[in-house]
């Protein structure tokens, strides 16, 4: 599901004095809002995930988010995109959709209800051309890293980049998860 703003909110006047980096808290937790359906609730460990609790007040302080239990609330989100209610509809209506249009007529299948994303054949590999094969021939590749473990996410920071931002809003890998951390 898509996170809407308005084309005006970097001139809203609660962006304006709420700074860049609360801003930067405001849009991502937004965007957790539309994926996870919660009607603009943002759970404190989600705001301390993406952000400090300074730019979480600020966005408190000038009524972009309000408190709400132990996490805070989207004041602006439910009149700028569609409730969890909707949504989901919308999905079990295009699903519906989808399930007609691969039935075709009659209930048989078309042919494009067979037709899948996945590879069902394979042609055989093609030998790489050496490097003595002349000009624009590839050479041959140096063999790979082996791959390393990734340690579990520990939730403090971003699951995918597993960055956090220091207090400077400098982004650094986490030093509990990153597979790069310093040893």
């Amino acid at each position: 599901m898509a996170y809407w703003l308005d084309d005006g909110f970097d001139t809203w006047p609660e962006v304006m004095r709420a700074g860049s980096a609360a801003t930067g808290l405001y849009t991502r937790c937004g965007s957790w809002i539309a994926r996870n359906l919660t009607d603009g609730l943002i759970p404190s460990e989600v705001a301390a995930m993406y952000g400090t609790p300074e730019w979480a007040r600020r966005l408190v302080d000038v009524g972009l988010w309000s408190t709400e239990g132990d996490g805070y609330r989207d004041t602006r989100y439910l009149p700028m995109n569609p409730d969890a209610e909707t949504v989901r509809k919308r999905r079990d209506d295009a699903a519906e959709r989808q399930r007609k249009f691969r039935e075709g007529r009659n209930g048989k299948p078309t042919r494009e209800s067979r037709v899948t994303n996945s590879v069902s054949h394979s042609s055989p590999a093609l030998p790489l051309p050496s490097s003595k094969e002349g000009r624009g021939a590839r050479r041959d590749a140096p063999p790979r890293a082996p791959l390393r473990a990734v340690p579990a996410w520990c939730g403090r920071c971003n699951k995918d980049t597993r960055t956090e931002v220091d207090d400077n809003d400098r982004t650094q890998p986490c030093a509990n998860c990153h597979p790069e951390r310093a040893a």
